[in-house]
């Protein structure tokens, strides 16, 4: 018979967030959220600055307000600046920008995919704690190097309301015995999973470190826990249980939770101040076994960047096998938690949603007014893909952006792809009026 559910003390944080059902998302990055890292990345691999993460950037203070058609079947690799195809609207404020110590941002995000689907995303509240900051906050989180999927936490997945606490600085380690660590961040957080009836309402823990040991590597350590749900223990016994990895019972009901671990890394090399190249990596286990990833999913990539004049622009490759360990059915599902590892029945991990083998390619523009990508891609299905028809895949991902004056912006974003079960397209017309 379960313990008896004793809420944790952050539980009221997390019913003021999620205040309304979570909007469905089937794309990773968007335009400006991939630009923006772009941006960063070349700095970096050409002065070799330490500590850089995969944080989301927030949407500039402002609406944004996009019409479209929508497609429910098939996933997209690219998102569009309102985190889904369709028609919707996306507000964003800032009350205080924690140059005082303390930062409060508004978010609203709306769409007609359900006349119900109106959330706090991009909400955030965080306060100073000693080398980071507290927060409870309704946001997308992309953990790994990867463009178009991250296997364990993407930008795929809706917003999860969730406190946490994470490193905002850079600093190495003082101490000779982890100095070698180099720059490092990290992110812990804790919030609660929507679109689960089997058990309902279930934890998702989150811990990531990322660390900077050469200036051209950096490598990142992720675990992600589903702990908890109506009717199950919700004891602090079973939450240490599931954070110390004693978690694998042989399939019995007395597990804490469903776990999944990994490991990414990046190396990049900058032939001049103008072309760089990098590659990148991500092994992410559905299992564990002598406490590693056992049953593996894969992602490998390489990515080339060069400055034109006033131009820049990104190019990568990417392949990505969610067939955990070469053993169809694995993937993203558990014996306690029937929904999977899933945020509103979409897969928090490859947009994909697992047992898919995808080979992307794709190219990002920079040229300041105008910038664009493109993502097309091709791979298979698994019968037991749980998103896709089974058979081969194929599509064909691009946004556009012109910055038509400093603070207005109009955007189109395309997608078209097929599955075994046929094809499917949508468009998206889209205009942001930043006011800050």
């Amino acid at each position: 018979m379960p313990h008896p559910s004793h809420a944790p003390f952050f539980h009221s944080a997390l019913a003021l967030l999620a205040c309304a059902a979570t909007l469905p998302a089937q794309a990773g990055l968007s335009l400006d959220q991939a630009l923006a890292r772009h941006r960063q990345l070349l700095a970096a691999d050409v002065d070799a600055r330490p500590g850089v993460t995969e944080a989301l950037p927030p949407m500039p203070d402002g609406i944004l307000l996009a019409g479209g058609n929508s497609t429910d079947r098939l996933p997209q690799l690219l998102a569009s600046p309102l985190g889904s195809d369709g028609s919707g609207l996306r507000l964003a404020h800032t009350i205080a920008d924690g140059r005082e110590g303390l930062t409060v941002r508004l978010g609203l995000l709306g769409s007609d995919e359900a006349a119900r689907h109106w959330t706090l995303e991009g909400t955030e509240l965080a306060l100073p704690a000693g080398p980071g900051e507290a927060y409870a906050s309704v946001q997308r989180r992309h953990w790994g190097p990867s463009w178009t999927g991250s296997l364990i936490l993407d930008a795929a997945a809706p917003a999860v309301a969730a406190v946490g606490w994470r490193k905002t600085s850079t600093m190495a380690f003082e101490t000779p015995w982890l100095a070698w660590l180099g720059p490092w961040n990290a992110d812990f957080f804790i919030g609660r999973l929507s679109g689960h009836t089997q058990p309902a309402r279930p934890y998702l823990i989150g811990t990531r470190l990322q660390i900077q040991p050469l200036p051209s590597l950096q490598l990142g350590f992720s675990r992600a826990l589903q702990w908890g749900g109506r009717g199950r223990d919700q004891s602090f016994s079973s939450f240490w249980r599931g954070l110390a990895g004693r978690d694998n019972q042989g399939g019995t009901s007395d597990e804490p939770g469903n776990q999944l671990g990994g490991i990414d890394f990046r190396w990049h090399h900058a032939f001049s101040n103008n072309q760089q190249i990098a590659l990148y990596g991500q092994v992410v286990g559905e299992d564990e076994a002598g406490y590693l990833p056992s049953k593996n999913m894969k992602l490998a990539g390489l990515e080339w960047a060069a400055r034109f004049g006033p131009a820049d622009l990104r190019l990568f490759v990417e392949h990505a096998n969610s067939v955990a360990g070469g053993e169809p059915g694995v993937a993203y599902r558990h014996h306690i938690y029937r929904q999977g590892y899933t945020q509103e029945r979409r897969p928090l991990g490859h947009p994909t949603g697992g047992d898919t083998r995808l080979t992307s390619v794709g190219a990002v523009l920079d040229m300041g007014s105008l910038s664009g990508e493109l993502v097309a891609y091709d791979g298979r299905a698994e019968a037991t893909a749980p998103r896709l028809a089974a058979g081969s895949i194929s599509g064909v991902n691009a946004a556009l952006a012109w910055r038509a004056r400093s603070d207005q912006t109009l955007g189109l974003s395309l997608w078209s792809g097929r599955d075994g079960g046929g094809r499917d397209s949508a468009a998206q017309l889209w205009w942001q009026y930043a006011w800050r």
